[in-house]
């Protein structure tokens, strides 16, 4: 191979920098985008549901009239009728209580100190702080931390999700069995 002014001789590489930052994150950045990524999840699973709630909630006051009447026939229609929707009401309000948990934004971090990459511990900070902060703070200790912030709020939002499904199942059998034993005692 020959050498020429565009093709220079390699010579040997610069010693790295000392400074913080010129060090590589040790999978930080990794982590904290993998750990964004299961918080998208948990946000699109409560979509889902929440989607899949109104659908329901659809189905149960196309059909008020009908177990409205049921109740008015008295016993056991109302007894009967009445159990299982109160069962999906309750059911219901469980639910959505769950969803709006899990989709609710995350605005405060359990730190009163400055991370580069948490949004909420930036708000109040001035740029004099944050380039002082990032001149003493190795970018990898942001950066794990961040890790951790994201996987304790992906955790919030999968177990409030899981919350939502289980009164999600039984707002649906407590609905669909209210508006069928309605019919039936109508019909």
């Amino acid at each position: 191979m020959l050498f020429s002014r565009k093709n220079p001789k390699p010579g040997p590489t610069p010693p790295p920098e000392d400074k913080a930052d010129a060090k590589p994150a040790d999978g930080g950045f990794q982590a904290m985008d993998q750990m964004a990524n299961w918080v998208r999840f948990a946000d699109t699973k409560a979509t889902i549901l929440t989607a899949g709630l109104g659908v329901v909630l659809t189905m149960l006051m196309t059909n008020a009239d009908t177990i409205t009447k049921a109740m008015k026939e008295g016993c056991p229609a109302a007894y009967v009728v009445g159990s299982l929707s109160g069962l999906a009401l309750i059911a219901g309000g469980d639910t959505l209580f769950w969803l709006v948990r899990a989709i609710g934004p995350q605005s405060k971090v359990a730190y009163n100190t400055l991370n580069r990459f948490a949004w909420p511990s930036l708000t109040k900070a001035t740029a004099t702080q944050i380039i002082d902060h990032a001149r003493t703070v190795d970018v990898r200790t942001d950066a794990w931390q961040q890790v951790i912030d994201l996987s304790v709020l992906a955790n919030r939002k999968f177990d409030a999700c899981g919350r939502a499904v289980k009164g999600f199942a039984v707002l649906v059998v407590a609905g669909v069995a209210a508006v069928s034993a309605a019919i039936g005692f109508t019909g």
